[in-house]
């Protein structure tokens, strides 16, 4: 391939970037000046609030972090790729997976067990045991590598930047702990994941998206009823909003709302953060809704009804069902669109076939370029659903004076920026600016 010795030397200068990174977001200064500066919001003489200086230093260190990991990964491995590091990785892997598999049907039942036997012949042909394991082994061996790049500025980040600006509790010991199950699980589903996309490629090389994008609405599925009972207790204990009033409240909120059960837990965020949070997670049954310990503590009682009937507000929407179904239509366009670039460039890639594991890292570029580009939908329709969920509290609580103070409060304990330029609020926020909420709880005072 044309050009190698060039994406070598950019790959290599990605990686110093990469590593230094966090020395350079240090060497501003802005975090060590941080416990100096004030979390409390101001008004404008209309009443408009205006972001605290710590959270406006917060976010001059966090926007560039967010926009770095956005860029330069999929560069990274596009770099990797076309610098022939992939091929020569996966040559390294078939020396290694040689001497004790080979491609015999035989060969490959003993690898899988009764899963080779019940395995079509042509199934049996195209996917030997050996390829298997070397698939595996590849997709493994770049998560592992991600996870370690990733690490510096996760660490800067997530544990230096955190403490310097108060918003964590946790030791380097329990930091830790935490970052390598992440990077577990990570490994585990993303490793197990791009393995099994490219069996299916070898598989059912013409249609394997069908399956695919099937099995990816299945188990995200699978991941959103089990991570409530599985995951989330790995990092924290769950347990049973205790509180006799305020789960009388909840009642009520239910009842009016018409919707039954009062599924609402309560994690000790509180051991590793001082950021306020809830969320709702699950499917029918399984659904429930999920408060930070730090709202129950520092927040009146009207301020955390308010929280429950915007999280009722997800419920009453169905907001994680349209998400998944949404995911999963845009997946199954995404796996056809893919199915068509490797089709047209695996000869460029210097690869044996669309299905060679060694073009992984141009298909995760390529993943994570799509995912970018559709960042602006799709946080934009997080936003709408946000929206949603705010008038769905602010007419269930009938409780806008509260909903302000919440908001306020919010921006105060979580650093959160008020307002951002157009461009950022289109591209990376997930909800609404905190003036637009607060502008909607005081119109709904003005109309009632």
């Amino acid at each position: 391939m044309r050009h190698q010795g060039v994406y070598r030397w950019t790959l290599f200068a990605l990686l110093i970037v990469i590593v230094i990174s966090p020395l350079l977001y240090w060497s501003t200064g802005i975090g060590q000046s941080a416990a100096g500066l004030s979390a409390e919001i101001s008004h404008q003489p209309d009443g408009t609030p205006v972001s605290s200086p710590k959270a406006m230093a917060l976010h001059r260190l966090s926007l560039p972090m967010r926009v770095e990991r956005l860029l330069i990964y999929p560069l990274l491995l596009i770099c990797f790729q076309l610098s022939g590091g992939s091929l020569a990785l996966r040559r390294w892997l078939e020396e290694r997976a040689q001497p004790g598999l080979s491609s015999r049907p035989t060969r490959l039942m003993g690898t899988w067990g009764w899963v080779g036997r019940l395995a079509p012949r042509t199934w049996r042909q195209r996917m030997p045991g050996r390829d298997l394991r070397v698939i595996l082994l590849l997709a493994l061996a770049l998560q592992v590598a991600l996870s370690l790049l990733e690490f510096p500025l996760d660490f800067y980040n997530g544990f230096v930047l955190a403490h310097q600006f108060g918003l964590s509790t946790q030791t380097l010991v329990g930091w830790a702990s935490d970052w390598s199950k992440n990077s577990l699980i990570a490994l585990v589903m993303n490793g197990l994941g791009w393995a099994g996309l490219y069996s299916l490629m070898r598989l059912v090389p013409h249609r394997w998206p069908i399956p695919a994008g099937a099995l990816m609405m299945l188990l995200s599925v699978v991941l959103v009823l089990i991570t409530p009972v599985l995951i989330t207790p790995l990092f924290y204990k769950v347990q049973p909003l205790v509180d006799p009033a305020l789960r009388a409240r909840i009642l009520t909120l239910a009842e009016r709302a018409g919707m039954d059960g009062d599924e609402v837990y309560v994690i000790n965020a509180s051991a590793k953060t001082t950021r306020v949070n809830a969320y709702f997670t699950g499917l029918g049954d399984a659904r429930r809704i999920v408060l930070y310990d730090t709202l129950l503590r520092g927040y009146t009682p009207d301020q955390v009804e308010v929280v429950l009937a915007h999280e009722m507000g997800h419920w009453y929407y169905r907001h994680v069902a349209v998400g998944l179904l949404g995911a999963g239509a845009a997946s199954w366009i995404g796996l056809f669109g893919l199915r068509w670039l490797l089709g047209r460039t695996w000869r460029l890639l210097g690869l044996s076939g669309p299905a060679d594991p060694a073009g992984l890292p141009y298909l995760m570029a390529a993943v994570a370029i799509v995912a970018a580009l559709a960042l602006p939908v799709q946080n934009s329709l997080s936003r709408y659903g946000e929206s949603q969920a705010d008038r769905f509290s602010l007419a269930l609580s009938q409780k806008p004076a509260a909903s302000v103070e919440l908001l306020e409060r919010l921006a105060v304990h979580n650093l959160s920026v008020v307002d951002a330029p157009a461009w950022e609020r289109f591209i990376f926020y997930t909800h609404p600016p905190i003036v637009e909420r607060i502008r909607m709880a005081e119109r709904h005072t003005e109309t009632n």
